[in-house]
């Protein structure tokens, strides 16, 4: 990805468990591409994300059983190192602008060391009182690149 377009926008999504909410599917219309970092549990629920957007980025959680997807993945987009994994690992991956992450079922914004931390929180089945969460990582070429959680 060389000439950065005007926009990008990316859906990031986590945690689906073999659910997939309506209202994911209206949010993510026109993005670009589609991350999930995890626990999905049935393929059919990546082919609702590739119905929307056949760009599509997985890596497997700790209940993604009979799929085959890697662990983690790193993935640069237009100036910026994305690091997906869906638990949080206990050493953060050198020369990476952002960790993207599930597991938790909590939405997460945080910058540490220089590291933007990004969890989209659970999109089809949140615990410990978090509410249904979806994320975008979205580029402009005026501002860079900014991370936004929506509630579903």
């Amino acid at each position: 990805m060389n000439q950065p377009p005007p926009s990008y926008r990316i859906g990031v999504i986590a945690d689906s468990h073999n659910q997939w909410p309506p209202r994911a599917s209206e949010l993510l219309a026109g993005v670009d591409e589609i991350w999930h970092l995890g626990d999905i549990c049935r393929e059919s629920i990546l082919d609702e994300a590739r119905a929307i957007c056949p760009k599509l980025e997985v890596v497997l959680g700790n209940n993604d059983f009979d799929l085959h997807y890697p662990l983690s993945r790193t993935l640069e987009r237009y100036g910026k190192r994305f690091y997906l994994i869906h638990i949080l690992p206990r050493e953060i991956p050198d020369s990476i602008d952002f960790l993207c992450y599930g597991h938790t079922h909590r939405p997460d914004q945080t910058i540490k060391n220089g590291v933007q931390f990004f969890n989209p929180g659970s999109v089809g089945s949140p615990t410990k009182g978090a509410p249904a969460s979806l994320g975008f990582l979205e580029y402009d070429s005026s501002h860079g690149w900014n991370s936004r959680i929506v509630l579903i």
